[in-house]
Parts: structure tokens; C-alpha cells; sequence
């Protein structure tokens, strides 16, 4: 149900009086550079007790079953660039533009089979696409340099590029990424102009996902770690680089663990210390010194994790698979205490796929309504709920 924009006016002060704030932070990253987590000033971590975490709106689609109407499917992935400008995609649905912070959303591509999004900058657009059947997947990489206008395929990985999409794409800086689950995956360190194969040297076959945490500068480059199995076992295992890909050393995952991602499993790190991996039947593990140590912080279900986002003070969400539309569960649980207790914060009719943010109060998720005929949804994180 669509709420009134009126139930969001915090959100709206809260992105003015955050927006010098963001500023302030923008030099604990490298310059120019946005990361999958955030590093910002420490502060005590307070669990939500206000009754409404996210506010839920949806890119503006309508209309009834069988065709009727401008149904906009389901979204897969969602970026932001800054506070206003953001991009959405979704298998099934089309990609969407927002200038005023996620409130309203404008086509700028037709329904198809977009996988994922990156923005580096408002207009520095990134695309994936996968479309299937085709032999091993038909996937094409897309870039528009005009924020959305017009787009041109990344000629140089046409034809070598597979497997329905691939897992993941990630452009920051000048830095870009696209993973090919069980074929190849390749990565540009200038902005996409020459693109090399990623040699794993052993350690992964296939790759699920990746994390590039916020404090990355390190001596030899930055930090990535990247989840996927070894060829023929389906066991998980996670690889570190230290210098931006070239070199990867394991880093041991406890047992329940890698058996908990038989086949695919996500992975995120707040810091270059901080991360966490999740897979099914709510299987997930925290480590805060690099993966020396594991705890398990499992989650209070047997659904699988399809999402996640943390903090570097241990507050963060996951989203589960909710996909069975005819025995609806919950779709996302919130800790504020890595994990120790997890609370269910969103759930009914609801899936979400991806999440992403631009600081600690600054954060959008995506997907849809489970169903015969399914409509896209935006959660928006409301200002001050990790406060009491």
C-alpha cells in the first residue's frame, strides 16, 4: 500500500541537514571514490523503537492482471550517486531514474532483462544485462555517459561475457567489476576503456559475490574480498586481495559456514576487518579481525539470504527470500548489536533483492511484490531509526 509522501517529511529535513555531514566524511574514502560500506564518525549503535523503519513507495506503475496497465515488474538492483540521483533495475522490469531522493522514478529504458546498476557519478551510468535462454546466457555490458540518456555496449567484453547476467557488477572511481558466477570475470582499473580476465590463481572456480570495504587504501592498493567454490565443490570459500585483484590468499571460513552456501551465498564488509557472509536457511557469520574469527549470527528463520548491508558498529540488515507468495514470511531483519538479536523489520508482501547507502541514516532497498503478477517496490530507510 502506497503511504503519503507527507509520512517522510523527516526524511526530506534529514537529507538537507545531512548533506554538509556527508561532506565532511567524503575524505575518509579514496577521492573520487564511493565503496560498498561507509566509514563516518563512531557513535553508540541503538536499536529502532519507533514502529516504522523503512518508508514504501515503488517507481510508479499501475494497472491490473493479465497486461492491463503499466505493470513495472520486479527490481533487481538499485544505486544511488548522491542524495537526489539515483538508478534502478530489474529482470522483467525496466531501469528507472530518480532525481528527488527515490520519491518518484522515470523510465529511461523498457522492460527487459537488466541484472544490475552502478552510478559513479550522476551521469557515469553502469548496466548490466543477461538474458536467457542462449547457450550459456547472452550478456551484454552497458554504459551511458549522460545519465541515462543514451547507452552504448562495452565493446571490448562482447561475446566474452556469460552465465545469464553474471553475479555482480561494481564501478567505483576508476575502478569496475563485473562477475561471471561459474565463467569468467573480468575488472578495468581506468574507468572501462581496457578490460583483463581476473586470475583467482586456484582459490575460486566460481564467484557469487564481492565486497570492497570502505577504508580501503592500503600499501599495495585496496582491499576485495570476493565469496564463490573451487571447480567441482560446491562448498563456499572466500579469497582476499590486498592489492586490487592481482594477488588472492583464502581466507578460512569455519565449517557451517561454507556448507551453508552450497550454491551461492553473499558477502559484505563494512571494513577491511568487519565482514560478514550469509547463505541459506539463515546461515550467517560475522568476523571482525579479517577472517581470523567467525562467530555465527544466524538468523531466526530457515529462509535464505538474498541481501545484505552493515555498519562498521555492528547495525545493519538482511533480507530473505519471500518469494513464495502463497506462504508470505518476513523479507527483512534488523540487528543493532552484530547480530546478537535480530529483529523482523519488513515482511508480507515483499521481496527484497538489493540494498544500498550513502552514509548511516541514507539507505534504499529494492524489489517487489510476490505474486501472479508481480509490481516493483523502493523501501527508503526513515530518518532516525536507529535511534531510541
Amino acid at each position: 500500500m502506497r503511504r503519503s509522501h507527507g509520512s517522510i517529511l523527516p526524511v526530506l529535513v534529514s537529507l538537507r541537514l545531512f548533506a554538509g555531514y556527508i561532506l565532511l566524511c567524503a575524505g575518509s574514502v579514496l577521492a573520487g571514490d564511493r565503496w560498498q560500506g561507509r566509514t563516518y564518525p563512531a557513535e553508540d549503535a541503538l536499536a529502532a523503537d519507533n514502529g516504522q523503519v523503512f518508508f514504501i513507495t515503488n517507481t510508479g506503475g499501475g494497472g491490473g492482471s493479465f497486461g492491463r496497465g503499466d505493470i513495472h515488474g520486479h527490481l533487481c538492483d538499485v544505486d544511488f550517486a548522491n542524495l537526489q540521483v539515483g538508478y534502478a533495475c530489474g529482470a522483467g522490469g525496466g531501469v528507472y531514474k530518480t532525481e528527488d531522493g527515490g520519491l518518484t522514478w522515470s523510465r529511461i529504458k523498457p522492460n527487459g532483462s537488466w541484472q544490475r546498476i552502478q552510478a559513479v557519478t550522476p551521469d557515469d551510468v553502469w548496466l548490466l544485462e543477461g538474458i536467457h535462454p542462449g547457450g550459456f546466457g547472452n550478456v551484454w555490458l552497458w554504459h551511458s555517459a549522460d545519465g541515462g540518456k543514451t547507452w552504448n555496449e562495452v565493446e571490448e567484453l562482447h561475446g566474452k561475457l556469460a552465465g545469464y547476467g553474471g553475479k555482480a557488477l561494481y564501478c567505483r572511481g576508476a575502478r569496475r567489476w563485473v562477475l561471471g558466477g561459474d565463467f569468467p570475470t573480468y575488472r578495468s582499473d581506468d574507468g572501462g576503456k581496457t578490460w583483463q580476465a581476473v586470475n583467482f590463481q586456484g582459490l575460486l572456480y566460481g564467484v557469487y559475490d564481492m565486497a570492497v570495504p570502505a577504508d580501503i587504501p592500503t600499501e599495495e592498493g585496496f582491499r576485495v574480498y570476493v565469496l564463490g567454490h573451487q571447480e567441482g565443490v560446491k562448498i563456499a570459500h572466500l579469497a582476499r586481495s590486498d592489492d586490487g585483484g592481482q594477488n588472492w590468499q583464502e581466507v578460512p571460513l569455519p565449517a557451517p559456514a561454507q556448507e551453508g552456501m552450497l550454491t551461492g551465498g553473499r558477502v559484505f564488509f563494512s571494513t577491511s576487518d568487519e565482514g560478514w557472509v550469509a547463505g541459506k536457511s539463515g546461515c550467517c557469520f560475522v568476523t571482525r579481525d579479517g577472517g581470523r574469527t567467525w562467530q555465527d549470527r544466524s538468523l531466526p528463520t530457515q529462509q535464505s539470504v538474498v541481501a545484505l548491508w552493515f555498519d562498521q558498529l555492528g547495525r545493519g540488515f538482511a533480507a530473505v527470500d519471500n518469494t513464495d507468495w502463497l506462504h508470505l514470511r518476513q523479507t527483512v531483519y534488523m540487528t543493532a548489536d552484530y547480530g546478537a538479536h535480530w529483529v523482523p523489520v519488513l515482511g508480507g508482501y515483499k521481496q527484497i533483492l538489493s540494498f544500498c547507502d550513502l552514509g548511516p541514516d541514507h539507505l534504499w532497498a529494492v524489489g517487489y511484490e510476490p505474486g501472479l503478477v508481480s509490481q516493483d517496490i523502493v523501501a527508503i530507510l526513515q530518518s532516525g531509526c536507529w535511534k531510541p
